[in-house]
Parts: C-alpha cells; sequence; structure tokens
C-alpha cells in the first residue's frame, strides 16, 4: 500500500507540476516588457519543469528501491536547479543588476561541479547513506549562500529602490520573504531527510503532498503579482 501510494504521489506530482509550468509559461506573454517579472515566470516554470521530470524518473525506474544513491542524486539534482531558478528569477526581482554574466557562469559551474560529486558517489556506491549525505554538501552550501544573498538584497533594499517603473512593489515584499521561507525550508528540508532517510518511502510521500502546497501557492503569488503589475502600468 505505501509504495502504490509513493508511485501515485510521485506521477500526481508530477503531472501538477507540468500543468502549473505550463499556466507559468503560456501566461507570460502579456509581461515580455517586464524583464524582471518574466524572467521570474520563466524561472519558476523551469524549476517545475525539472521536478516534474524528476518525479516521473524515479517511478519509471523505480530508482528508490534498486538503487537508492542515484534516487538520492536525482534529488539533490533537481532541487538544485531549483535553488538556481529560485536565484536568478527571485532575487533580481529585488535587485535588477543582480543577475550578470559571471553570476550566471559561476552558478552553473557550481552547478557542473556539485553533480560531478553526486553522481560519482551514485554510481560508485549502489547504496551508502554517509557518502551519498556527505555529497550533499555542495547543494547546502550553494543553498545557503542564495537564501543569504535573497535575505540581505531583501534588507538593503530601500523603499525608494522598490518603487519600480510598471507599479510599486512594497506589498510584496511579505510575499517575497513568505516565497523565500518556504522554498530554503522545503528544499534544504527535503534534501537533508533525503539523506538520513535513503531507503524509507513514508518521508518522500509526506514530502510530495508538502510540495503540493508549495508548488500551489508560489505559482498564485506569481500570477498575482503580474495581475498586479498589469494594473499599476495601466494607471
Amino acid at each position: 500500500m505505501e509504495l502504490d501510494l509513493y508511485k501515485v504521489s510521485l506521477v500526481f506530482m508530477g503531472l501538477l507540476n507540468l500543468v502549473l509550468a505550463g499556466w507559468l509559461l503560456l501566461g507570460s506573454k502579456p509581461y515580455r516588457q517586464y524583464k524582471d517579472y518574466h524572467r521570474t515566470r520563466i524561472a519558476a516554470a523551469i524549476w517545475m519543469i525539472a521536478f516534474a521530470l524528476g518525479y516521473f524518473i524515479n517511478v519509471s525506474l523505480k530508482l528508490r528501491f534498486v538503487w537508492p544513491s542515484a534516487a538520492s542524486a536525482l534529488t539533490v539534482t533537481y532541487f538544485h536547479i531549483g535553488v538556481i531558478c529560485f536565484s536568478w528569477g527571485f532575487t533580481p526581482l529585488l535587485n535588477h543588476e543582480y543577475l550578470t554574466r559571471r553570476v550566471i557562469i559561476r552558478d552553473l559551474a557550481i552547478f557542473l561541479s556539485a553533480m560531478c560529486c553526486y553522481w560519482t558517489v551514485a554510481a560508485t556506491w549502489k547504496n551508502a547513506p554517509l557518502y551519498t549525505a556527505l555529497s550533499f554538501i555542495p547543494f547546502f552550501l550553494y543553498g545557503l549562500y542564495a537564501a543569504i544573498v535573497f535575505y540581505r538584497t531583501y534588507n538593503l533594499v530601500s523603499e525608494r529602490k522598490i518603487r519600480m517603473k510598471y507599479g510599486n512593489l512594497l506589498g510584496f515584499i511579505r510575499w517575497m520573504q513568505m516565497c523565500c521561507d518556504l522554498i530554503v525550508l522545503f528544499g534544504l528540508g527535503s534534501v537533508a531527510i533525503t539523506g538520513i532517510f535513503p531507503l524509507e518511502i513514508w518521508p518522500y510521500i509526506a514530502l510530495l503532498w508538502i510540495g503540493l502546497a508549495i508548488y500551489v501557492t508560489i505559482t498564485l503569488s506569481v500570477e498575482r503579482y503580474g495581475k498586479v503589475i498589469i494594473e499599476n502600468a495601466s494607471v
């Protein structure tokens, strides 16, 4: 029963993520002139597509049962993509000069190096919980750094900088912090649980359904933010 619920949850969440990603992508056309916000929608969609593909790969190959270390490596891979998308999509809403070529190259270099770490351990040991957990260190370091950058930017930005030519972001500061809180807690917490319980099934079922609330909340918040931009632009 537990295994069936796990498989059904993976498929359902994968489909849900694709639907939410499609909603963000198809609805992004009216916002092309608002570069920072348009990028946020695209980044959020890419993040959800990465998660959906990860879920489908997990359920189709049954990695959690036949190759636990690979399942963990796959999980931390799409969570790492999620952190990059958050960093590239949300932080620039507060600091429009944040996403430079240097930052992009740096983040991609870290990602590729981390991928080598995650998958080298997975390829070397079929089931090695300690080594698998240690291989997650690059993810935690990058995730903490991305969160610190966001919170620092959040705290340093003045009301004048938050006011943009196409709308006032002051009413959405709490929304931004809430999104970051959810992403940080869910992302770092999920990868930590993956390292602690590599062979258990029930933690992943719980995380999948918690993720439902996270994905829907962030998607609706991003959508609502776009509508406010349009409303302010027409005033």
